[in-house]
């Protein structure tokens, strides 16, 4: 190994306990130590990774790189490993007088969001079709300043009910009685819980776990992207980057199965929670991979085309590198 193999590669990523063991060093990409940089927020994250060229692979938001993919071969390689997924059940609020109960409920109602293409969001609207209440139904306000992918929200406007709030917040418009609901989460925690917001579904909780019951797709947020140039270099970065991070994730949930008595984990019941995830999800609660998270992926691209991000339809082997396609 000369000097140059054995630098650390750089990687862009908020932490994650299933990133732990490369963070630490015990686990390496092809023989090589990680060098974790953790940004201020994902949408920093984003850019960082596009415009850096010193960072080889990064986090990525999954509806941009779509987005991206879409065009033509972008910068970047999807790499199938899903550094942060979510249920969105419980990112739809509206304020605590609200007679809201139910997506189906939402036709023709004002709703704020930070941006169009935000992964959060074409999820949320995807729960929304499935009530029966379409993007063309809906007047949407965005907030996000810079937009990150200002082509899509410009394209939309020709289509779509969509309104720029200039030098506004979306959570003071829904306090103010200006929208109905806003999706994502307000910008103070302590909202969530004693505020003058309240989440639309009385039952949240309960929502996500029959959702996946009925459908096995647990959402995905951010993948993984390596740099094009990085991988044309060398096209195993990607199989030492899936493996590493693979195995980085096993020791992460072997950690939370080994020490249910000893709490590593700041969570009193994490033992109900291991075994409530057991139940729900199988041994693995967090795959990795195409073929585990066929089914959630397809129906993200459904979505994304239903919504006009994309024009026209892709593949789920299209997100990703060729070397990545058996796994």
């Amino acid at each position: 190994m000369n000097g140059r193999d054995s630098e650390p590669l750089i990687l862009l990523m908020r932490h994650y306990d299933r990133t732990s063991a490369l963070e630490d060093g015990r686990v390496l990409i092809g023989g090589r130590p990680a060098r974790f940089e953790v940004p201020a927020n994902p949408v920093d994250t984003f850019k960082r990774v596009d415009q850096d060229p010193t960072v080889v692979a990064g986090e990525m938001s999954l509806g941009f790189h779509t987005a991206v993919v879409s065009q033509g071969a972008g910068k970047f390689v999807g790499v199938p490993v899903y550094l942060s997924r979510s249920f969105r059940h419980g990112n739809v609020f509206v304020r605590k007088d609200s007679p809201l109960e139910d997506f189906s409920q939402l036709a023709g109602l004002r709703i704020g969001l930070e941006e169009y293409a935000q992964t959060l969001t074409v999820w949320i609207r995807g729960l929304f079709a499935e009530a029966g209440v379409t993007p063309e139904s809906i007047h949407w306000f965005t907030a996000r300043n810079p937009v990150v992918a200002p082509e899509v929200e410009a394209r939309l406007r020709n289509s779509l009910d969509l309104t720029r709030v200039e030098d506004g917040s979306t959570w003071r418009m829904l306090a103010d009685g200006e929208l109905d609901v806003v999706l994502g989460r307000p910008p103070d925690v302590r909202d969530v819980y004693d505020g003058p917001f309240r989440r639309l579904l009385p039952n949240h909780w309960e929502a996500q776990r029959q959702y996946y019951r009925d459908t096995g797709i647990f959402p995905i947020m951010h993948i993984l992207v390596v740099r094009r140039d990085a991988y044309e270099a060398n096209p195993a970065i990607v199989t030492d980057l899936y493996e590493a991070f693979a195995e980085s994730k096993r020791l992460a949930i072997e950690d939370l199965r080994v020490n249910l008595n000893t709490l590593t984990v700041a969570l009193p019941m994490l033992e109900a929670h291991v075994e409530e995830s057991d139940a729900l999800f199988g041994p693995d609660w967090w795959p990795y991979g195409i073929k585990s998270n066929e089914a959630t992926l397809s129906k993200f691209l459904e979505y994304t085309l239903q919504q006009g991000l994309i024009t026209s339809k892709l593949e789920v082997e299209q997100l990703f590198s060729p070397e990545t396609l058996g796994t």
